[in-house]
């Protein structure tokens, strides 16, 4: 634990490193589970794109992600 910093850049270097381990833990983490994936890339009957409805529901779930994701990221702003 360090309290004390000789220099900025010494500042620096470990806020960078500290975010780098953030990112590498984050990028080897799903956000969605594989079934949920299947189930937004399934096809209808013989191959068929989705349904309109369906269609619908996809973008109802993914509004939700977009709107979930920017609020996170409101509250990690205002910390």
């Amino acid at each position: 634990m360090v309290q004390a910093f000789p220099s900025a850049a010494s500042l620096e270097r470990l806020a960078g490193a500290v975010m780098c381990d953030q990112d590498d833990a984050r990028s080897a983490s799903r956000h969605f589970s594989e079934k949920a994936m299947a189930e937004l890339c399934e096809e209808g009957p013989a191959g068929e794109p989705p349904t309109e409805g369906r269609a619908a529901v996809f973008r109802l779930v993914a509004q939700g992600a977009i709107d979930a994701s920017l609020e996170l990221a409101d509250k990690l702003e205002a910390a």
